[in-house]
């Protein structure tokens, strides 16, 4: 036999099983003979497997006012007395100008316990214009309203709670 054919039959032989003992590239991956090993007893996934949870956003409602008087006027001792049959359950008082202008000086709420609340206010109040007045604690059981100022003929207010 021909020295080259016993050449080229030998190199064609190891190359061949080279290339079956160990691969290092195949289609431009590397290949790799170690075992895999997946333990799906654990909770560890990939970030796509996790469910997105998108929370509702949070709407605070204002607690709808209602009226408590209407057409309030300052007597000319200076004062005008809301006295309620039952406690009322409010959280916030608001003054509201209906017509002409009221100076109004302080706000006296009485609860059912017996306590009173002081309100310093020394603000004018004009048609459309408005005072709130936030209660002390959450919701409290209002049994009456003093308002103090000063107000012409003309001038009416009148009185919310929420």
């Amino acid at each position: 036999m021909n020295i080259k054919a016993i050449v080229t039959a030998a190199l064609v032989i190891g190359s061949s099983s080279l290339a079956l003992a160990a691969p290092a590239y195949q289609g431009g991956v590397q290949v790799s003979n170690a075992p895999v090993v997946r333990d799906h007893r654990t909770e560890q996934q990939p970030d796509f497997y996790r469910p997105v949870v998108q929370h509702a956003p949070v709407i605070i409602r204002q607690p709808a006012m209602k009226l408590l008087a209407n057409d309030t006027k300052i007597s000319r001792w200076g004062a005008d007395k809301l006295t309620f049959a039952r406690p009322m359950k409010l959280q916030s008082i608001k003054l509201q100008g209906e017509t002409g202008r009221t100076t109004v000086t302080q706000v006296a709420i009485k609860f059912a316990n017996g306590r009173t609340q002081l309100v310093q206010e020394n603000k004018l109040l004009l048609k459309d214009g408005c005072i709130d007045i936030d209660l002390a604690g959450n919701v409290r059981n209002v049994t009456s309203i003093v308002i103090y100022g000063q107000g012409g003929m003309r001038s009416s207010f009148d009185v919310m709670g929420a």
